[in-house]
């Protein structure tokens, strides 16, 4: 029986775990489970649970306690998502102690989180980017605002982050009673948020670089990727949605930029591109895909890719332990939708 260990991760987790339960070799798995919040669901699909230790404990400290749990539960593959650089640096403890990481290279892995990096690399390899200023400043606020606003409405992130913690859509105009009476909204203004970097700074504080791009309207195609450790993509699932109508799709614009991405950081295991469509006034005919951004890590909605045929999770495992991989065809062109559904917690 194969025993493998997730820390940390999206609650979507439980589905790949399931993926992991139902793979086409038929082997027996165990799944170990840790997580801070003891309700998370994903612990529901472990056969084992531990809690993760305080968010104090970082760096070699992590590593320690994860080899000690993997000794204690006999891990034989472990998937991180938390601390995954680090998990990653540390592979060769991890080997030595009979651990095989669903993980990639550390060093990409910490370069693409910042997204400011990774599209002046994207750029020196012949890749779309948005236009981009990052800022840290009120002024530099204001200043790549109005630059920006000739493409259209500007929105704003961190240089580093996770999904969409921190975007907003940038707007000079008023508060209007119709977003009063509506849900809270990502828009935010140019004013206000200026000036609370400005405040932030006064206060001693350093400012966390922030990234200005415009807005891209097109659907975003997020592709789910397994490469080898040379860097070749063995497996592309786009994805992309149109309101709740979600799709598998045939897109070889934006499986290039995935595969230039995998192969030019050799992104051995999991990760996920993400682009958009567009025009940009100044240099396209047409529009093409222009990089958002790279994890090198499972994605939230690794699951989907099932509905293609393949099971890039237990490949994924396979190619980590050493095995051969061979994996079908994609079927895309699959038309789908997702709901929320109750799991029951333990106590």
């Amino acid at each position: 029986m194969l025993r493998i260990w997730f820390n940390r991760t999206y609650s979507t987790t439980m589905h790949t775990i399931a993926l992991l339960r139902s793979n086409p070799d038929g082997s027996p798995v165990h799944v170990l489970g840790t997580h801070s919040d003891p309700d998370s669901p994903v612990l529901t699909a472990c056969d084992v649970t531990e809690p993760e230790p305080e968010d104090d404990v970082l760096g070699d400290d992590y590593v320690a306690w994860a080899l000690d749990v993997c000794r204690r539960h006999t891990v034989e593959v472990f998937v991180p998502r938390l601390h995954l650089d680090v998990v990653a640096a540390a592979r060769e403890r991890f080997t030595a102690a009979g651990v095989a990481l669903v993980a990639g290279p550390a060093a990409a892995a910490r370069f693409l989180e910042d997204k400011a990096a990774t599209y002046e690399d994207a750029v020196s390899a012949g890749l779309a980017v948005p236009p981009w200023r990052v800022v840290r400043s009120g002024a530099e606020l204001l200043s790549a605002h109005a630059e920006l606003s000739r493409f259209g409405t500007v929105c704003l992130k961190p240089v580093t982050g996770v999904g969409g913690a921190g975007f907003r859509v940038l707007t000079t105009e008023p508060l209007a009673l119709e977003e009063v009476l509506t849900f809270p909204s990502d828009v935010a203004r140019v004013g206000e948020v200026a000036a609370s970097l400005d405040g932030y700074a006064a206060s001693g504080q350093e400012v966390p670089p922030l990234m200005l791009m415009p807005f891209l309207p097109g659907p975003e195609v997020s592709v789910d990727c397994l490469g080898d450790e040379d860097g070749t993509l063995l497996a592309a699932v786009p994805r992309t949605k149109v309101s709740r109508r979600r799709l598998l799709v045939d897109d070889p614009g934006a499986v290039d930029v995935a595969r230039t991405i995998v192969a030019r950081h050799r992104l051995s295991s999991l990760s996920n591109t993400q682009v958009r469509y567009w025009q940009h006034p100044d240099l396209d005919d047409a529009p093409r895909p222009y990089l958002l951004e790279t994890n090198a890590r499972i994605s939230g909605g690794l699951h989907q890719t099932a509905l293609a045929g393949v099971n890039l999770p237990w490949a994924a495992v396979q190619l980590a332990l050493g095995r051969p991989v061979v994996l079908p065809e994609p079927v895309l062109g699959v038309a789908f939708t997702t709901v929320s559904t109750p799991v029951r917690l333990a106590r």
